[in-house]
């Protein structure tokens, strides 16, 4: 999990696409702004305590619920 928010921080759009597409995980740049914007209040408590309930349903909502579950897995939250 940690991986993933520190590189939603120090990569770019298309940097992030791709790492994400090596883990078979399919985001437009759109969609990696969208959650740049939802994951944008991260604290080293999500790692500690899960991910809030709210910023889950958001990311749900924003990929769709098949992608959603993929990426619980890909990242173990």
């Amino acid at each position: 999990m940690l991986q993933w928010f520190e590189n939603l921080k120090g990569m770019n759009d298309k940097q992030l696409q791709k790492f994400a597409k090596q883990q078979e995980l399919e985001f437009s740049i759109e969609e990696i702004k969208k959650l740049r914007k939802i994951l944008s209040n991260a604290s080293i408590t999500w790692g500690i305590y899960g991910i809030p309930q709210n910023v889950r349903e958001d990311i749900e909502e924003l990929i769709g619920s098949k992608r959603y579950k993929k990426l619980r897995k890909v990242i173990g939250f």
